[in-house]
């Protein structure tokens, strides 16, 4: 288009004038034609290809995770949810843009490049040949471009998935963060892993500014050429003027064709890689392979058989787990497994599961290998009760459904009265339809087992796996929902993970495991004769007798009773979204809440660090911006050349062409100043803000990490609910994998903003300079002209208010899309257990397509804003042609000035079309800009960074007072959780408090506040005499050490996450914590040692007892004033318990210590127990005193492990 146009004008120059506006009309209508397909080509080429990149990112997304619910464990162990989901958000948008828009214009530049260039050979083919002699120089270039940026480009997105799955897991186990004080540890490791994307970014900015600089200086000497050696051909008498003419213009378009491919390659080098790396996902093929397989026609009976099995987990594969086992188990049988933490009981479990394969041996179910049956049908035979009980961001009805979405509100409420839940579910505004929270942390551990239990009944599954299935509960919830689960087992296969003896008594078979091994077998009066391993244990936990037993059932119903009425409903009472917003939250003042466009002051104030970059990509976009104008006045200039003759002709021929050489250097200059340092001012702000942002959100309050819940349920009483889904997260919800895409699509969105405003910039100055040049050789046309510009923005405004509203869209689609993604893979081995592997595809496919027609609309809007600007454009070459050539017929203007005017016009309508390119870019970078603002800017309620406070210099003694508590959860301020009223729990320096109650009655709620998770509404906590809001919050929680119910480990080294609890411990210290807490034994017989990779969570090879005994070494090195165990021993076996016991009975002699337990044992010897229900303290006193009321405590003690000595029940 640009050669015809050209072309023309290059008619008229050897044309009489008075011949030139007989053809005007001509020249017109060719215009229009064109001017219309314009239109239309561009608005079915913009709208198509984004519509199509669209859709097929959206399908690229869910086949990768489609794939990524295929693969086995040990490959998930290897490949955190963070960096998984990162991935897909990174590289998806990177191969959307490569697809789309970006595609459409390579094939556009490509296309225009062959039809130049075939038209100057068939003008010149001499004058072409001399010329093509750049091509091989350009291909070089983009070639080595691509290269050298793949390979960064690979590298960058390594680091930050790296840096995803570090924030994924942060945010997950913020309260371990908190309580420990390791804010900065974790800010310093996410910059540690974020630090080589700048050298990358560097390398990239540079090779990006380099390479465009030289691609414009080459095509620089393709003018040169032409016009040296087109004077030497015309001089000659081998070509006309006007052919050479034709030849430069072809050649000339052909290479700005060229120079626009440059951009586009390095999108294509990246789309490539990106594809590279998700398409190895999509195309893996997983090592357990579940779709093939038998699937019989009737259920199977039960039988489970373990042949010679011998065992090494694959990221362990030096360290035998199961050294060649053998045991039958019978269909309806109940086979009990015991033995200490890391003996094998678990991996035989998962083993059935068929979580990983066996190494030698066979595991047969029904006398056929476990390998022949198809995968998921036999895992729809199993139900699973795992030691951490796992539940989704949903309902209560659809966390106990989802394995059976047929389920009718009948069936859920009796798989829940089984496990003793319905009546605290009940109790509950909502009921079954409150929101548990993103995994289930809206309930206590209790209740939280319990609606698991029920998840595993629903199903009623031929095998029951029971891997501590009891041990988050209190002992009168555990006697009742032990009671059901005997109930449960008949008829059905069960086996039974336990630490707890007294539930598994009655097993037909009790398997002792010791390190890898069987070492007992035989029901529990056969062992018990035996006098060996388990009579010991036995002994150990003082089994009461069967009279105690006796008396123990008499009071079971009451207790069940009691404790179902009373279970606290008050820490979940409401779990939908208030109408009305958190008062609180709405007076968190930030300060760009009010600004709805961009804030300049701030932009400079972030950029002003690396001022020096920006200024010089400034002077760059300032200078290219200059450039192609004055490129237009020497092309109009050297257009005479060719009437030339002679020598004259020749010399001429010559300057020119040295001009072109310097405008080359020019270019070269510019360009690299422009690519080079705006970019790097980008990648400078992407990586400055990837570390504020996490900054900010590492800092905030507990309560900021605590979704905002929605009502969800059951869809009433109808018999195949299929329609049960699991609730979406809404676009306010701040749960792990939407604030985990929330950093890295801002991040990635804000490094293009330097860019644009760079390019946008060098738009303006094309502008301002054209218009000077058209206006100084001829004021009139350029008058007529310049009256068109304005209507050249109303495409921009246009495609730029559609864009804003498609960005934030997008936006959200990712941010819960994503958080679908890493509550899946977080969760895993449940997710595999429960066979929900279509039901998260199908809801994560569901969650990408919903808003996709509603935005298919906007790229509509969006390309018609396109199409606008391209068809004005060429109403202004339609006035430019007319009035040009009126005014050279009444000689008001001369060609070579009109050729001016045209060419300076030209450029600069090209410039405002470009605005259309440039704006989208633009908006997406701005807004994320805003966004990160937004983030930066919240002020957290209780900073652990704030340096006010009360820090003494001699340490806490440790007096504690809790006076008048009232509490609710700052995202449900209506609902109490804690309601102390004249009520004070005071606690001596020095002395033990024991806190015990039903699952859900505000325990570890006092815990929290004491750590200052959150602050009490009314009522005030008192350390020392001083409120604990007026200590300065880090230094109080240093004096502090917790050991929670759920061990919360790192994917670090087992010295590392020790180290958590004190940073510059000596390597001594750390032995000493570990031997203290039972685990160097352990520790010292991994092949690594100390520095043993932990695992993520979910995926940990390592059992639930070795991650607690972790966890209490990390608190004991601590050495805090004031100790805080939160069922600190509920994972461990009997042996690792007492040990453990009295090591935790040794360090909290001379500290304050508040311990939370259900195991009544363990709290005997505490100063003060008070037990707590509904929110309040309904008795207090030291153990022997409570046993003489004969209240809830006494009754608790009966139901549970009393210590009351007896003969060994055999």
């Amino acid at each position: 288009m640009d050669n015809l146009k050209l072309d023309e004008l290059n008619r008229f120059s050897y044309k009489p004038q008075h011949e030139i506006f007989s053809e005007l009309y001509k020249i017109l209508i060719i215009l229009g034609v064109i001017g219309v397909i314009s239109f239309i080509s561009s608005f079915l080429y913009y709208s198509l290809l984004n519509i199509s990149s669209s859709r097929q990112a959206i399908k690229i997304r869910y086949l990768i995770f489609k794939s990524l619910l295929k693969q086995e464990i040990s490959w998930h162990e290897k490949n955190s949810p963070g960096e998984l989901s990162s991935r897909i958000i990174n590289d998806s948008i990177i191969i959307e843009e490569g697809i789309g828009i970006k595609l459409g214009i390579l094939c556009e530049h490509i296309c225009k490049f062959l039809v130049c260039f075939v038209v100057a050979f068939i003008n010149g083919w001499k004058l072409s040949l001399m010329v093509v002699i750049i091509l091989p120089i350009l291909a070089l270039i983009i070639f080595t471009m691509v290269k050298i940026l793949g390979k960064c480009i690979t590298n960058m997105q390594r680091s930050y998935a790296t840096i995803g799955g570090i924030a994924q897991e942060a945010f997950s186990q913020i309260r371990t963060i908190v309580s420990f004080g390791t804010e900065q540890k974790e800010i310093d490791r996410y910059v540690k892993n974020l630090e080589p994307t700048k050298k990358y970014g560097m390398i990239k900015s540079q090779t990006v500014g380099i390479c465009i600089g030289a691609v414009f200086g080459v095509i620089s000497l393709s003018y040169t050429i032409s016009f040296i050696k087109g004077s030497q051909l015309v001089n000659s008498g081998e070509m006309q003027g006007g052919d050479v003419l034709k030849v430069f213009m072809g050649i000339l378009t052909g290479a700005m064709s060229i120079t626009g491919l440059a951009n586009i390659f390095t999108q294509v080098g990246q789309t490539a890689g990106a594809a590279s790396l998700l398409y190895s996902i999509i195309d893996r093929k997983p090592a357990i392979d579940g779709e093939k397989g038998i699937k019989e026609n009737k259920s199977i009976s039960g039988l489970i058989e373990f042949r010679n099995v011998q065992f090494s987990y694959p990221s362990r594969p030096n360290i035998q787990i199961l050294k060649g086992i053998n045991f039958k188990c019978y269909p309806g049988q109940t086979v009990a497994i015991v033995g200490s933490s890391g003996s094998g009981k678990s991996t035989i479990v998962q083993l059935i599961e068929r979580f990983y394969e066996r190494n030698d041996g066979q595991i047969l179910i029904d006398n056929r290998n476990i390998e022949d049956y198809d995968l998921q049908w036999l895992r729809h035979q199993i139900g699973l009760v795992s030691q951490e009980p796992i539940l989704f961001d949903a309902s209560i009805a659809e966390n106990i459904s989802i394995g059976f979405p047929d389920a009718t509100e009948e069936q859920i409420e009796m798989a829940a009265k089984m496990a003793n839940a319905h009546e605290f579910i009940m109790n509950l505004p909502n009921g079954y339809k409150t929101s548990t929270g993103e995994r289930g942390l809206q309930l206590s551990g209790g209740q939280k087992q319990r609606i698991c239990i029920a998840r595993a009944l629903i199903t009623n599954p031929k095998i029951l796996l029971l891997d501590e299935a009891t041990s988050a509960l209190d002992n009168q919830s555990e006697k009742a929902v032990q009671s059901a689960l005997d109930s449960a087992a008949a008829g059905r296969t069960t086996v039974v993970i336990a630490h707890r003896l007294s539930t598994i008594k009655n097993a037909n078979s009790i398997i002792v495991m010791k390190e890898g091994t069987i070492a007992e077998i035989g029901n529990h009066s056969e062992l018990m004769n035996k006098k060996g391993i388990y009579y010991d244990l036995v002994k150990n936990q003082n089994l009461s007798n069967d009279n105690n037993e006796q008396n123990t059932n008499s009071i079971g119903n009451k207790i069940s009773n009691n404790n179902s009425n009373n279970n606290s409903t008050n820490k979940i009472e409401n779990r939908s979204i208030d109408k009305s917003k958190n008062s609180n939250e709405n007076k968190n003042k930030i300060k760009s809440s009010n600004i709805s466009s961009m804030d300049w002051k701030r932009y400079l104030e972030y950029n002003s660090t690396f001022w020096w970059a920006n200024l010089l990509g400034a002077i760059g976009s300032i200078l290219n911006g200059s450039t192609q104008p004055l490129l237009a006045y020497i092309l109009a200039s050297a257009m005479n050349v060719f009437n030339k003759h002679g020598q004259d002709l020749l010399d001429s021929g010559r300057f020119w062409g040295y001009m072109f050489i310097l405008l080359g250097l020019f270019n070269f200059i510019s360009y690299y100043l422009q690519h080079t340092y705006f970019s790097v001012a980008g990648e400078q702000l992407s990586y400055l803000f990837r570390k504020e942002m996490y900054n900010s959100m590492i800092r905030q309050e507990v309560g900021f990490f605590e979704s905002n819940n929605i009502n969800s349920g059951m869809k009433g009483k109808n018999k195949g609910n299929n329609n049960q889904k699991l609730t979406s997260p809404s676009s306010s919800r701040r749960s792990t994998g939407w604030l985990t895409a929330k950093l890295t699509i801002e991040a990635n969105s804000v490094q293009g903003l330097n860019t644009s405003i760079g390019s946008l910039l060098e738009i303006i100055i094309t502008i301002i300079v054209a218009l000077i040049i058209a206006f100084l050789n001829s004021w009139k046309l350029s008058l007529i002209l310049v009256t068109m510009i304005p209507f050249l923005f109303i495409g921009t405004i246009l495609q730029s208010n559609a864009n804003k509203n498609k960005y934030e869209v997008r936006r959200n689609i990712l941010q819960n899309s994503t958080n679908i993604v890493v509550e899946s893979l977080t969760n895993i081995k449940t997710v595999y257990a429960l066979n929900l592997q279509d039901h998260f595809f199908n809801t994560y496919r569901e969650k990408l397509l919903e808003p996709e027609a509603g935005l298919e609309k906007k790229y509509y809007i969006s390309s018609l804003g396109i199409g606008f600007s391209n068809a004005i454009t060429f109403v202004v070459y339609i006035l430019g042609f007319y009035f040009g050539a009126i005014f050279m017929k009444n000689d008001q203007i001369q060609f070579v000035n009109l050729f001016r005017v045209l060419m300076a016009i030209i450029y600069s309508t090209t410039a405002v079309g470009r605005t259309s390119s440039a704006a989208p870019d633009y908006d997406k970078s701005a807004m994320a800009f805003m966004n990160i603002l937004k983030i930066i800017d919240r002020q957290s309620k209780i900073d652990a960074n704030d340096p006010k406070g009360i820090k003494l210099n001699k340490g806490l003694k440790g007096d504690i007072s809790f006076n008048h508590i009232q509490f609710a959860y700052p995202s449900r301020p209506n609902n109490v959780v804690l309601q102390l009223g004249n009520d004070k729990i005071y606690l001596p320096s020095g002395k033990k408090l024991a806190i015990v109650g039903g699952s859900g009655s505000g325990k570890s709620t006092l815990i929290a506040l004491l750590l200052r998770w959150y602050d009490a509404q009314s009522g005030e906590i008192k350390i020392d005499e001083q409120k604990n809001t007026n200590y300065n919050i880090k230094w109080l929680r240093e004096q502090m050490g917790i050991v929670n119910q759920e061990p919360c480990l790192f994917n670090i080294s087992i010295k590392e996450n020790i180290l958590y609890g004190k940073e510059n411990a000596t390597d001594e210290e750390v032995m000493e914590a570990a031997k203290k807490a039972n685990i160097h034994d352990f520790i010292m017989s991994l092949p690594e040692g100390y520095n043993t990779l932990v695992g993520r969570v979910g995926t940990t090879q390592m059992s639930g007892g070795q991650k607690q005994r972790i966890a209490i070494a990390r608190a004991i090195i601590r050495n805090p004033k004031i100790l805080l165990l939160d069922e600190a021993t509920s994972a461990l076996d009997t042996e690792s318990e007492l040990i453990i016991k009295n090591a935790l009975e040794e360090v909290s002699d001379g500290r304050t210590t508040i311990t939370i337990a259900h195991r009544l044992s363990t709290i005997r010897n505490a100063d003060i127990i008070i037990v707590m229900k509904d929110g309040k303290i309904v008795e207090k006193g030291n153990h022997e005193e409570l046993m003489i009321k004969k209240g809830e405590y006494y009754e608790m003690v009966l139901s549970g492990e009393s210590n009351i000595p007896n003969s060994l029940s055999e």
